[in-house]
């Protein structure tokens, strides 16, 4: 390879996946270029987070330099790597979205709940895809993973070669979703400088169990169960959620799914072709009663406790047409993920009342295995792709100080394997990489229903109060030429304290208002605005209210003329 001998460098680096799980995205830039790599979220603890859906990253510093971008690449079609997409063609526009087939098709479906996207379009990619831009050579390879259609991504850059390695895993026992080791090792050897590898399992030594014996185990207890089986997984796991398709199918079995997202990634998997399955083989919920209880398999979301998902609505009794019975089987075909446990064993105890028979994943009977790279896994892939530096990603603090640790057992240096925080630039000129004290403005953006809330912290203040102090509403009518309140202010109390108990106050209160707001009408030498109205009847309220229940409700005031 000839020397290379460049003075503009080419910059990677983060905008959410580092130091977290979820909300991955990274930028990869070089003089007028940026390629964008992922675009996720982050699931928000409801607890800590009042009704925030989800957090994405900020797209400032991809705003600010829009006429940059190029592309946005998505290695394979999981939320934590998708889910923040429609957010981002609502900021900027993407001249190409790159995707394999399924990825594209689970991103369009998602982008049709959303108005006001910015022009875009997709272009499919496979194992033979080559991207030509300005600066960069991109091309692709497979990777095995939870989901159908992952990808790893090779980039020639002026001042070297990238590799980054999605989400991966090797399982040498599937079929037709394999890890392309044969192109890995050929990428290897094209002397790759900087490695970008996923943490998450980094703390799990030896490999992952393989994917055909969770099948083998879950055939073993659907086919050998007696009653209805309900079976709880990831829907974006699609790969085994075909799997267990196919087995309700030569079971006999009829299959309602339940949970829009395992409706819309099951109609998505058949529509793009990686799904073969006769619509004969599917029934409405609504329709269960029809059949034997031997003849049904739900598939269903809630494996993580989600309050609003489907399975949560049937342990607590409030599903439209599906009651637990004692006679059904539950399989959790999943682990909890960080931040669910608690949600996870809420969920797991009301489910245990209902009597039904509920197998979890355990050591003596394995019924879920991960899709991310255990040491070992992500050691073999030190091996294949033979990197000069390492940059550890997707992961907590405590799974990147891992791989760290996996990288310099199998040779790697210490100093050639580099840790980044989110918004941190490293820069690649003439095949070394540096770290940089240059960093980008980082943050988290909170997605409220379909909307971004710019005023994160507002927002979040705004319902921290709501929820410990409750509302407080005053409704005033104004007489402006006789400078007086007609009758005594309105007033109605939410979450803050009971006002059938506090009648003196509430009175009290009332009085203050109409007196303090009629002396300022007659006092001020000009007419008193609406604005000015409220402010003296929500400071009198917050005086009263504090004084006596030492509270800090949010005051509202209504103004009407009359």
């Amino acid at each position: 390879m000839s020397e290379i001998t460049n003075v503009t460098p080419t910059y990677i680096f983060a905008l959410g996946g580092v130091e977290e799980i979820g909300k991955n995205m990274y930028v990869i830039e070089h003089d007028d270029e940026i390629f964008i790599i992922d675009c996720g979220i982050k699931f928000a603890d409801e607890n800590v987070l009042f009704g925030v859906n989800a957090i994405i990253c900020p797209f400032d510093y991809l705003l600010a330099n829009k006429n940059k971008v190029k592309g946005l690449i998505i290695t394979h079609a999981h939320e934590d790597h998708i889910g923040g997409i429609p957010y981002l063609l609502k900021t900027i526009p993407i001249s190409k979205v790159y995707g394999a087939k399924l990825t594209n098709g689970i991103i369009s479906r998602k982008l049709k709940e959303h108005k006001d996207l910015l022009p875009h379009s997709f272009e499919a990619i496979d194992d033979n895809t080559k991207i030509q831009s300005k600066h960069f050579r991109i091309e692709f390879f497979r990777v095995c993973h939870s989901i159908p259609d992952a990808f790893g991504i090779y980039f020639e850059t002026p001042n070297g070669k990238i590799v980054s390695t999605g989400d991966f895993r090797f399982d040498f026992c599937t079929q037709g979703d394999e890890s392309d080791i044969l192109k890995m090792g050929e990428i290897g050897r094209r002397g790759i400088d900087v490695l970008l590898c996923e943490s998450t399992n980094a703390n799990t030594p030896g490999f992952s169990l393989s994917e055909k014996y969770i099948i083998d185990e879950l055939r073993r207890i659907i086919t050998r169960a007696r009653g209805r089986v309900l079976l709880s997984t990831f829907a974006s796991n699609l790969g085994r959620i075909e799997e267990i398709i196919e087995i309700a199918v030569k079971a006999g079995k009829k299959i309602i799914l339940c949970g829009r997202s395992m409706e819309t990634n099951v109609e998505t998997s058949i529509n793009v072709g990686f799904l073969n399955v006769d619509q004969s083989c599917f029934v409405e919920q609504r329709d269960i009663s029809k059949y034997k209880d031997e003849e049904i398999i739900i598939l269903s979301t809630g494996s993580q406790g989600e309050e609003l998902a489907a399975l949560n609505q049937m342990a607590n009794g409030k599903h439209n047409w599906i009651v637990l019975k004692p006679s059904d089987t539950l399989i959790f075909s999943s682990n909890p993920i960080p931040g669910n446990y608690l949600n996870v064993e809420n969920l797991v105890n009301k489910l245990y009342k209902t009597g039904m028979n509920i197998i979890l994943n355990q050591p003596e009977r394995r019924i879920h295995a991960s899709g991310h790279a255990t040491e070992t896994e992500q050691q073999l892939m030190f091996k294949l792709i033979n990197p000069q530096y390492i940059v550890p990603i997707h992961g907590e603090y405590k799974m990147l100080k891992k791989l760290k640790i996996n990288a310099m057992v199998t040779g790697i240096n210490k100093e050639n394997v580099i840790q980044i925080v989110n918004g941190q630039k490293i820069q690649l000129l003439n095949r070394v990489l540096t770290a940089t004290q240059d960093f980008i403005e980082n943050g988290e953006v909170y997605v409220d229903g379909n909307k971004i809330n710019s005023d994160s912290t507002g927002l979040l203040k705004y319902r921290r109060i709501l929820s410990q102090d409750g509302v407080f509403n005053v409704t005033l009518l104004i007489d402006r030429e006789k400078k007086k309140i007609i009758d005594l202010p309105i007033i109605s109390t939410r979450g803050s304290f009971f006002a059938k108990s506090s009648t003196p106050l509430i009175a009290k209160i009332a009085y203050s208002i109409r007196d303090n707001v009629e002396s300022a009408m007659n006092k001020l030498h000009h007419n008193i605005n609406n604005s000015e109205i409220r402010k003296i009847a929500e400071n009198t309220t917050e005086f009263f209210i504090w004084k006596n229940k030492r509270k800090r409700p949010l005051v509202r005031t209504t103004v009407f003329d009359v």
